[in-house]
């Protein structure tokens, strides 16, 4: 696989890839292993600022992202119908599990992974057949059950974020196995201050951001976990500013999986309705993504999440140019702006309407999004809808 990392990143061992840009007009040879760290420092003084590199061919690195010819097509192989039906078995057998993982290790027993990787197999298979099912349920949330719900939503969308960006098949699985561990610490974090309605006190705050501790250690101690997956719950809320947590590490220091996780994390946690806040609309947690980016996030994943998730994400509502008024059921990259709506509420005549699909993508639909809503606003639970 040719990847591409940082200038700062490359090791000796790595085999670089003549696709790289800038070599032959620097002088330099076009391909082949780097053997001396003298090599390494003659890019650099080239101004060379990243490498592509051959993974099959020399050493990977935890700071290399897939380079692709073409963008991965994350169109649907089986229809939303059909795949709902098999996600929702996925979702509720994640449920369980997940579940009963938080109770073990609350009880101080070990994680059994074998169940886990199994779990991550199945949305992974899945997210290959139809990413738009699985995304719907992680968009029907009960804010009673966040932790339970965001540790399986982080799973799926860093699964359908991975696989959009190009990673192999069992990279993909690390990452959705370290998703739905990610927050196995929060368990561990006393009642009153994780369940708290309102704004946590400094010394709450001490307490909450313990959770990243917990959950390292916990992984720690889980035999057979690989350490892509221990990363996402170590790196999660680390910030390439060096103001994150828990050990303020900067961009160089935290690999290309942790950043993945950051953007996930944050996009699940602000679409989701807790006990002390309601969630946003997708389309609003993408400008926040976007406002991030650069500072706390990676500017490239960020840009790249949006394209992977469209303009407009499943759980979107939006309002079509006839005044009728919908959620995003699936979203399509190729046609970011012709989704799949299911509407519900007539916005001319302020009133309920028996639900109805309409595809914006087909040529006999004459109609556009013309405009975002609040589902508080409209005073209506989008769990119905989904």
């Amino acid at each position: 696989m040719i990847k591409r990392i940082p200038i700062n990143k490359v090791e000796v061992g790595m085999y670089v890839s003549s696709s790289t840009p800038g070599l032959k007009a620097a002088g330099l040879l076009e391909q082949g292993m780097i053997r001396r760290t003298e090599t390494i420092t003659k890019l650099r003084s080239n101004d060379i600022g990243e490498l592509y590199i051959d993974t099959s061919k020399g050493k990977d690195s935890h700071f290399a992202l897939p380079v692709l010819d073409h963008p991965i097509n994350l169109e649907p192989t089986t229809s939303l119908t059909e795949e709902r039906r098999k996600a929702e078995k996925v979702y509720g057998d994640a449920t369980g599990l997940v579940g009963s993982i938080l109770t073990n290790v609350k009880l101080g027993k070990a994680i059994d992974l074998g169940p886990v990787e199994e779990l991550a197999y199945e949305i992974n298979n899945s997210i290959l057949r139809n990413p738009n099912a699985l995304l719907c349920l992680s968009q029907i949330q009960d804010k009673d059950k966040y932790l339970l719900e965001h540790s399986i939503n982080v799973g799926i969308l860093i699964g359908v974020f991975a696989r959009y960006l190009g990673y192999d098949r069992e990279t993909v699985h690390q990452l959705v196995t370290g998703g739905l561990l990610h927050d196995i610490g929060k368990i561990k974090v006393p009642y009153n201050v994780l369940n708290k309605p309102g704004r946590l006190t400094d010394e709450e705050w001490v307490h909450m951001r313990k959770h990243v501790e917990y959950g390292v250690e916990t992984l720690a101690q889980t035999k057979g976990i690989h350490p892509i997956s221990a990363q996402i719950c170590a790196l999660h809320h680390e910030k390439l500013d060096g103001s994150g947590y828990p050990n303020k590490l900067k961009a160089d220091e935290i690999s290309v999986y942790g950043r993945l996780a950051s953007v996930v994390d944050i996009y699940d946690a602000v679409t989701a309705t807790r006990i002390y806040h309601e969630g946003r609309n997708p389309f609003k947690a993408m400008k926040l993504l976007h406002e991030l980016a650069g500072t706390h996030l990676d500017k490239d994943l960020v840009y790249s999440f949006i394209r992977c998730m469209s303009v407009y994400p499943v759980g979107s509502i939006v309002e079509l140019s006839n005044g009728r008024i919908g959620v995003v059921i699936t979203a399509r990259q190729g046609s970011p702006d012709q989704p799949v709506v299911r509407t519900f509420f007539n916005n001319r005549s302020k009133h309920h309407e028996s639900p109805s699909v309409i595809d914006l993508a087909k040529p006999q639909v004459d109609l556009r999004i013309v405009g975002i809503h609040e589902a508080t606003a409209l005073g209506i639970n989008v769990n119905d809808f989904m």
